[in-house]
């Protein structure tokens, strides 16, 4: 793993956990609708920032490309809204240190969509390390 990676990496995890507290923030003073609402719009917002700025390098690489990313993107994001939307729900109900190390359990699903789909081999350290990463989420969530 190179020193980018693990970077963006630690980065990303910070960024995931401090979310959570302020999601959970938000949730003392709004319903898990309003939060999730909120959310998704602010991101529009700043979204079209970002699309706005990165439009013409992506539109020529996307016409290139064709059809097929764009529906793997499209795919990828309705099913992070309905991700978002199902954890802001959880949120609303449980603790945040319950519920952000339950939501950890994803590589499990990650682990088989990954061979199934895009042909990753199956080994055996790779599934005992998902399943020791998925264990020790389930302990510290109990």
């Amino acid at each position: 793993m190179t020193l980018a990676t693990a970077l963006f990496l630690g980065l990303f995890v910070l960024c995931l956990g401090g979310s959570a507290i302020l999601d959970k923030m938000a949730l003392r003073m709004l319903g898990a609708n309003e939060v999730f609402v909120a959310r998704m719009g602010i991101n529009a917002l700043l979204s079209l920032v970002i699309f706005t700025v990165g439009w013409l390098p992506a539109k020529a690489a996307i016409a290139q490309a064709g059809k097929w990313p764009l529906v793997y993107i499209t795919s990828s994001l309705l099913v992070i809204l309905g991700g978002v939307f199902c954890y802001i729900k959880a949120m609303s109900v449980g603790e945040a240190s319950t519920i952000l190390p339950l939501t950890s359990a994803y590589p499990l699903v990650t682990f088989a969509l990954a061979m199934i789909f895009l042909g990753e081999k199956f080994t055996w350290v790779k599934l005992v390390g998902t399943l020791l990463i998925c264990a020790g989420v389930g302990l510290l969530a109990f």
